[in-house]
């Protein structure tokens, strides 16, 4: 088990507890309340309009028995959850959403949103599956106008470019925090566990007040600091150097049961190239140009495998294997995840012979059926990275 000298996450919780209370109260006052569902969606547009932004993708296999009334058993376990949760009402981020803009991703997800858009509103964007091309810029650039149109509609609020722009500035300022959080693991040992880590850049699904969720996240970074020259460091400091330093890839991590496997066995994960992990918060919005032209080419910049051809997720991997000191990857695919299940294939190429790492792909779920096996092949793993 993690050893007792874990960052104190209470504070976290009571900023996720004011989260939702300053959202209620914004939602009574007639703010309205966006649900999103992935990276790809910019949450600029959405601030720019007045409204709130929150996260919907879900971690909990609670939901799946009122899922699979409408979804078959053998999909995505991140897919059945989200819409789970949305059937049974279950959700107070997903209750308190006036509608929903959604991404068109993978094909779970998009036939999933044609059963969602029953139970509220949904408008889907048409996202282009090519790398970052002109045209496929072009195509972005124009479902990103759609949205800011729909959304002042939604609203009554008019979207200035001047008050967009200040929302990318604002939200750049969000991603280079969050950076700074994983940055604390790029020197020879590691300060910040990755449970840790998903603590802190993680606190409430809602973006009420970006403002103050960055001074959260920096008085989080001095905590851990501070811990790093406390009395007890050298404790500390002697568990993290004895850790395998492991970078998680693959699917979102909505579900925490690998890494907590993970850092439970002995490992440490330093950083995480996930969705909401490097993979997005790596990725800055060009401040200098027209600012729905830079959401479009920014948000395309974003290497998920769903994208075709996906080279920028190798290169981004051997970035964070080379500048986090990685001892191994372990790669994470939810059941029935096609696009990263098949795209593994040329990551653990890459691993292995480009980046001369060792790879430990881990196929699974949300329940706790396979967790003695996972145990297994986990500590194996890492074992073999400590000889």
């Amino acid at each position: 088990m993690l050893p007792h000298l874990m960052f104190n996450d209470a504070y976290t919780k009571q900023i996720e507890e004011d989260i939702y209370e300053r959202t209620v109260e914004k939602s009574a006052s007639g703010t309205k309340i966006v649900g999103i569902y992935c990276a790809f969606t910019p949450r600029e547009l959405i601030a720019a309009a007045g409204a709130v932004p929150v996260a919907l993708c879900s971690g909990s296999e609670e939901s799946f028995q009122a899922a699979e009334a409408h979804l078959p058993a053998n999909l995505c376990p991140l897919i059945k959850s989200s819409y789970g949760h949305a059937v049974a009402d279950s959700c107070p981020y997903f209750h308190m959403t006036d509608f929903l803009l959604a991404d068109a991703t993978c094909d779970g997800k998009k036939k999933m949103f044609e059963l969602l858009n029953r139970i509220k509103p949904l408008h889907l964007l048409q996202l282009p599956q090519t790398a970052s091309t002109p045209e496929s810029i072009d195509y972005w650039e124009n479902e990103l106008r759609k949205a800011a149109s729909l959304l002042e509609e939604r609203t009554g609020n008019p979207i200035t470019e001047s008050n967009l722009k200040k929302q990318i500035k604002l939200y750049n300022r969000l991603r280079i925090t969050t950076e700074a959080v994983f940055k604390l693991n790029t020197g020879d040992i590691p300060l910040v566990y990755g449970v840790e880590i998903d603590n802190i850049i993680g606190s409430g699904g809602f973006e009420v007040d970006i403002e103050n969720r960055i001074a959260d996240i920096e008085k989080a970074i001095q905590t851990v600091k501070d811990r790093a020259e406390s009395d007890q460091k050298d404790v500390f400091l002697n568990n993290m150097k004895k850790r395998p330093k492991i970078l998680l890839t693959g699917c979102p991590s909505t579900n925490k049961k690998v890494l907590h496997l993970i850092e439970n066995l002995g490992g440490v994960v330093v950083a995480m190239e996930t969705c909401g992990g490097l993979k997005s918060a790596g990725t800055l919005i060009d401040e200098t140009i027209e600012p729905i032209r830079a959401l479009a080419e920014g948000s395309l910049k974003i290497p998920c495998a769903c994208m075709t051809p996906n080279t920028k997720r190798v290169d981004l991997i051997g970035n964070i294997i080379d500048e986090y000191r990685v001892d191994g990857v372990v790669e994470l695919i939810w059941d029935a995840c096609h696009t990263y299940n098949v795209e593994s294939f040329q990551i653990q190429e890459a691993v292995n012979n480009k980046f001369d790492s060792p790879y430990l792909k881990i196929k699974t779920d949300y329940s706790q059926n396979d967790v003695g096996q996972l145990e297994t092949r986990i500590e194996a793993f890492l074992e073999m990275l400590n000889l």
